[in-house]
């Protein structure tokens, strides 16, 4: 996969991962950094091992849904 089609992790994303890493370690405070920066690897390394959406085949597309105006 070439760098222009890396997904980079938004910062939702990082911050979640973080929490959870500071959760699963027993929520002691004082390795905020390091949290962050594993989740942010953590997420760099799953994207580059994902295969694009367009690529993949576990996911179904989303139905439409029928608005009100046009029933």
């Amino acid at each position: 996969m070439s760098d222009a089609t890396k997904k980079v992790p938004s910062q939702a994303e990082i911050e979640f991962l973080a929490y959870q890493i500071f959760l699963e370690r027993g929520g002691e405070p004082g390795s905020d950094l390091a949290d962050w920066l594993a989740a942010e690897e953590q997420l760099k390394t799953r994207s580059e091992t994902e295969a694009p959406a367009a690529q993949r085949t576990d996911t179904a597309p989303t139905p439409m849904r029928k608005s009100a105006a046009g029933a």
